[in-house]
């Protein structure tokens, strides 16, 4: 037996469902989807209908044209159809799958220097390389960029750079090279600048404390002062990374201890000032650290090596931005960002040679958003050309032929900069008389996609997925609705 080997693809953009039953296919809104029966060829209940004897299931949807000829022509009509699939026999559903929506995660990378890695007398180098699709694209090959601290002086009798210092030059000269500039920027930690302290009870004067709870992590706090169990005042210890302004912090050692964050750091180099076992932390600019900001500049130590003992850590974040065109000039043969640029900080010896004796480079690679609303649209433009509802571009007056044909309804009805959550269905259509033997059975595959940020359509569409899968058991045919955690 021989099986065509690969599926037709029909796409649906679902922004609702139709949980009755009963429901005439006319009857569905632009968008709304439905599981119908062609034996009255109206809905059945998502939440326990079942099909009659001998009968077939439709995904069906309604149109997002809102007009049902062109050009008020009664001869080419029909556009206001609903969107069908083939009939579906629930034996021979094969799979039906959903995947996660993943966001995209920024490239990001990091050099931190304690406070005896810069030595008076020896230049400290590093290098930050980008890679990855959008620097081929933009530059035909990968680039990399390479920051020292050459121009920093010690005075009299001074044993050590300011790490902060040559982690910020570095970082300055780095940025402004221009084949780095379009890919790199400087990280913004967003850790916590200011909160305000609900004090709690049981708590006693303590160092590094850790909190608990909000959108980021890290944040700890050193418990200078208590009145009775009750937190007085507090420093930072550690700034932490990724709040955001009303985090509620619950502070560790004691009951009730909270901090709701009313303002973030800015800029992404991180100095840590440590005396015996107290640590305090703060976050600057590029600019700020180099001090050249209007305002809030650091003021570099003469004795990072001393007492009390400076460390800092400079970050960075890829940061290139494709250009984009609007749904007026939309063209799906324009190109849009699969993956992030990819950037690699590193620390250098004076010969060049990747160096690890003192300092620590590390990177984390970025990543795209699962199904973005750029490649729904394509999809759905394709999967209308089946339907004979073409797409027009690349000629003088596409945008008004689009306009005539109703394809600007196709491009409202997805919105390009969001991330959207995939459901599938597969099954096949045998063909019983087929003398040839060749290709036994059509595979088709249904791709039904909702906006991530629509909880309720989301929720709407799996349970008609849980329907299609309930309808497929009941005709023996043991499947599952199969999730994992990576797509």
């Amino acid at each position: 037996m021989a099986y065509f080997n690969h599926a037709f693809y029909k796409t649906f953009v679902a922004t609702s469902t139709q949980a009755s039953a009963g429901v005439a296919t006319s009857a569905l809104t632009a968008g709304q989807l439905g599981l119908v029966t062609d034996s009255t060829w109206q809905t059945i209940a998502v939440s326990n209908g079942t099909l009659p004897a001998n009968s077939l299931a439709y995904l069906v949807q309604g149109s997002y044209y809102t007009k049902d000829t062109i050009g008020n022509n009664p001869g080419n009509g029909g556009y206001k159809e609903s969107v069908k699939s083939k009939g579906i026999n629930p034996k021979f559903i094969s799979r039906a799958w959903v995947t996660n929506c993943i966001s995209a995660v920024q490239s990001t990378a990091s050099l931190s220097l304690a406070s005896d890695c810069a030595p008076c007398g020896k230049t400290q180098f590093m290098r930050m390389d980008v890679k990855g699709s959008p620097t081929l694209r933009f530059l035909n090959h990968n680039a990399y960029s390479i920051g020292d601290s050459a121009n920093i002086c010690c005075i009299d009798g001074q044993a050590f750079l300011d790490p902060a210092l040559v982690s910020a030059t570095m970082a300055q000269m780095v940025l402004t090279n221009p084949l780095i500039t379009p890919f790199v920027a400087e990280g913004d930690v967003n850790g916590v600048l200011t909160a305000t302290l609900a004090g709690g009870t049981g708590y006693s004067v303590a160092s590094g404390v850790a909190t608990t709870g909000g959108s980021g992590s890290g944040f700890k706090v050193n418990i200078l002062t208590v009145s009775s169990g009750v937190i007085a005042t507090y420093s930072v210890a550690a700034r932490g990374a990724g709040y955001v302004v009303g985090d509620v912090l619950t502070v560790a050692g004691g009951t009730g201890g909270t901090l709701t964050v009313t303002a973030l750091t800015a800029g992404g180099v991180v100095v840590t000032a440590t005396t015996g076992a107290v640590s305090v932390q703060t976050v600057y600019t590029i600019a700020q650290t180099l001090g050249t900001a209007a305002s809030g500049n650091y003021t570099p130590s003469t004795d990072p090596n001393g007492t009390t003992k400076v460390s800092a850590t400079v970050n960075f974040v890829g940061a290139y931005v494709d250009t984009k065109f609007g749904n007026c000039s939309f063209d799906t043969r324009d190109h849009f960002n699969a993956e992030p640029v990819v950037i690699i900080a590193s620390i250098l010896d004076e010969t060049g040679n990747p160096c690890n004796d003192c300092g620590v480079a590390t990177s984390t690679p970025g990543q795209m958003q699962q199904t973005q609303g750029e490649s729904v649209i394509r999809d759905l433009i394709l999967s209308e050309s089946y339907r004979q509802s073409p797409f027009n571009q690349g000629n003088t007056d596409s945008a008004r032929i689009r306009e005539i044909e109703m394809s600007d309804e196709l491009l409202a009805a997805v919105d390009r900069a969001a991330t959207y959550k995939a459901y599938y269905i597969q099954h096949t259509v045998p063909r019983f008389n087929n003398p040839s033997g060749v290709f036994d059975n059509d595979q088709y595959v249904y791709q039904i996609y909702v906006k991530c940020s629509d909880t309720t359509a989301n929720t709407n569409v799996l349970a008609l997925m849980n329907r299609v899968v309930a309808l497929a058991n009941t005709a023996g045919n043991n499947i599952a609705l199969e999730t994992n955690s990576y797509w």
